[in-house]
């Protein structure tokens, strides 16, 4: 006779393998933390801390099972006294062995990797498609400003930047640029005349004490701000690879008239905006 599979005692199983998991994880984290270890990148950290977080959801479920499950089972038992005086075949016979409950549990987990990994694959192609609309339209966007672009900072060629520099039709443009619904924050660089090795960032948040936007110097160390100061040079193969990565984010080197580089302009996407509704063109 074949053993069965009791539902009650695979959920108990389940709960505990997964306290297990969310309790290795919690040490894990607490040493990492206290001894500042480096083993683990952002991206494991984030793998480990959403493994951790499903444990002790899916351990929380486990618990609320094994209790319907267990007076369901008591109820059972009770009624088939009542009924016959003894206890069904069920509740007699054997139960199956540990291993056959650890296969079970080793085909839940596979299942749950696998829906994981589908919609892993899934999204992928969905952050694809939501990077490929947002660079398309900010591409598209910048060839319709760029020229508001070219007089302010043709001017500042000419004249060094301050702190204090801070030209209306620039404020303008940018003030336009970011009020667009895909855009969450727009960054102009530009070069140290000074210093080859410094760029001026103007942005909506670098204010002076009576609040208004103002330019801010600062060495470049980032490797996108060394693409930026490399592209500002009249090399930008390392600013088109940032380009092709998948993110949203998009760099546009303003020129003049006589295509050499001015600026350039790190436009960074809106996450909340729904990249569906936009088609053929920028418009909305």
């Amino acid at each position: 006779m074949r053993s069965k599979v009791n539902l009650l005692s695979l959920t108990v199983w389940m709960t505990v393998w997964l306290l297990l998991v969310g309790a290795v994880l919690v040490v894990l984290g607490v040493f990492n933390q206290q001894l500042r270890w480096d083993i683990f990148s952002p991206q494991l950290e984030a793998v480990l801390y959403g493994i951790f977080t499903s444990s002790i959801i899916l351990s929380i479920f486990g618990v609320a099972i094994a209790f319907v499950l267990g007076i369901k089972r008591i109820v059972d038992a009770v009624e088939a006294l009542e009924r016959k005086g003894s206890l069904n075949a069920e509740f007699t016979v054997p139960k199956a062995r540990r291993l056959t409950y650890a296969g079970y549990m080793l085909g839940i987990f596979t299942a749950f990797a696998a829906l994981i990994g589908v919609l892993g694959m899934v999204d992928r192609q969905v952050q694809v498609h939501r990077t490929g609309v947002f660079k398309r339209i900010a591409s598209e966007q910048m060839q319709r400003l760029s020229q508001r672009f070219i007089p302010p900072l043709s001017q500042l060629k000419t004249t060094p930047v301050t702190t204090k520099t801070n030209p209306q039709a620039l404020r303008e443009v940018m003030t336009a640029f970011r009020e667009l619904p895909f855009v969450r924050e727009a960054k102009l660089y530009l070069p140290d005349a000074k210093d080859k090795s410094a760029l001026w960032r103007y942005t909506s948040y670098s204010l002076d004490p009576k609040g208004q936007v103002v330019f801010q110097r600062f060495l470049v160390v980032k490797q996108f701000e060394e693409a930026i100061l490399r592209s500002l040079n009249g090399n930008p193969k390392d600013l088109n690879e940032l380009n092709q990565k998948i993110d949203l984010t998009w760099y546009h080197t303003v020129k003049d008239s006589q295509g050499k580089p001015l600026a350039v302009l790190k436009i960074e996407g809106n996450p909340s905006e729904n990249f569906r509704e936009y088609k053929g063109s920028s418009s909305r």
